[in-house]
């Protein structure tokens, strides 16, 4: 059974070509840069869909073959499956072209992790009552979790956190972050609708309410792993709301501050990169989190214990679980871990993975990242990005 999107997709672009072969014939193949580009501007479809929707376009064109119609029918079918099945190849390529564009993440952030793919229903309910929550998170860096509120940071939050982040970039890193919901909702692919900007105002009332102290925090400046005090994410904030004449919100601008932990360490370089784009194509959450832990630790200070040969990963898994904090049985954490590994592989983040397996129990993950991955890991601009924040006089932190 196809998924709505992708016969959304193929009822459309079976009407787009169709049009364009009986009205250029003879040249109808220049259109199919146009039509492709038309569609992954709708930003409505992903890798997957695209996936899918060419697999289907195969098999339609077999059983065309495989059919009792005249050799002139077969031929016409034919002409527009085929066609059809270059316009979504090339939305794909848009796509993965799209999906190179990358931003920058703090790395003490990512090894530190303060989201939450797990966590117990117990513990949720309790956090809930109380109004306030407080964890000490285990992983690739331990970490203390707080939250005033009584939430745990979920994936969904933590994206509305790598947009922010897109958007201070973009403002060169000024002390003041401003921007719209409606930027938010745009930047992370939501679509629009009410629902979306609950849930942008639902995350940004989380991040403001969480604080943390990164037990494993990294100076690059003097190589050292040190313990934080506790500190807000965001320090600051501060809106504004635009009413129409019928006095209904029309627009509302936010300006937020950074804690200045995460100022210094984009001073002194230490972020990653991070394809928001890719992270949008990731429906799965601990997909996403391995994503992100990952990147995370190819930019960490010390890689040796985790990267065994080029591009290839070996992480125990009890870090692995704690950075996903995943409280159930172990056979239930791997699991979910294997759900988000197939995920990864199927848009292409990883080639492989496998499970290490000491006596009766499975100790380690085994990752090895593709080459697209490599590529935008390997970027380094540290130099620029130093002299664009330092221009801008942060003070150092004792």
């Amino acid at each position: 059974m196809l998924k709505k999107p992708v016969l959304k997709l193929l009822m459309h672009v079976k009407k787009e070509v169709s049009s364009m072969i009986e009205d250029n014939p003879y040249g109808y193949i220049d259109g199919i840069p146009k039509i492709a580009s038309e569609i992954e501007k709708s930003r409505k479809y992903r890798i997957k869909d695209y996936e899918e929707a060419i697999n289907q376009l195969t098999n339609d064109e077999l059983a065309l073959y495989k059919s009792d119609i005249s050799d002139e029918e077969i031929t016409k079918g034919s002409q527009l499956l085929d066609t059809c099945k270059k316009v979504v190849q090339k939305a794909k390529e848009y796509r993965r072209e799209k999906n190179k564009k990358t931003n920058r993440i703090e790395t003490n952030l990512l090894t530190h992790a303060p989201y939450f793919v797990g966590g117990s229903k117990k513990r949720k309910d309790q956090a809930k009552k109380e109004g306030y929550i407080k964890i000490d998170k285990e992983g690739i860096r331990k970490m203390t979790y707080q939250n005033n509120l009584g939430h745990m940071l979920t994936m969904a939050d933590a994206k509305t956190l790598f947009a922010l982040f897109s958007i201070w970039e973009e403002q060169n890193y000024g002390e003041w972050v401003t921007f719209t919901e409606y930027q938010i909702v745009d930047r992370l692919d939501m679509g629009m609708g009410g629902k979306q900007y609950q849930i942008v105002r639902s995350s940004l009332e989380k991040l403001r309410n969480t604080s943390v102290v990164f037990q494993e925090a990294h100076e690059i400046e003097t190589g050292k792993r040190v313990k934080t005090e506790r500190f807000d994410l965001i320090i600051a904030d501060e809106s504004t709301i635009e009413l129409t004449k019928s006095g209904d919100v029309n627009a509302k601008q936010y300006r937020i501050q950074f804690s200045p932990h995460i100022e210094k360490s984009f001073t002194h370089g230490y972020y990653t990169f991070i394809s928001i784009a890719v992270f949008n194509e990731l429906d799965v959450e601990s997909a996403q989190a391995l994503y992100v832990m990952i990147s995370g630790i190819a930019s960490m200070e010390s890689t040796s214990r985790y990267i065994k040969s080029d591009g290839v990963f070996e992480i125990p898994l009890v870090e692995v679980y704690g950075t996903l904090f995943l409280e159930d049985r172990n056979p239930k954490n791997k699991a979910v871990v294997e759900k988000g590994c197939e995920e990864l592989k199927s848009i292409d983040i990883i080639k492989t993975f496998s499970f290490i397996k000491e006596g009766r129990s499975y100790t380690k993950l085994v990752i090895e990242i593709t080459d697209w991955l490599k590529d935008v890991l390997g970027k380094k601009d540290y130099i620029d990005v130093s002299r664009r924040i330092k221009q801008l006089s942060f003070s150092d932190i004792e």
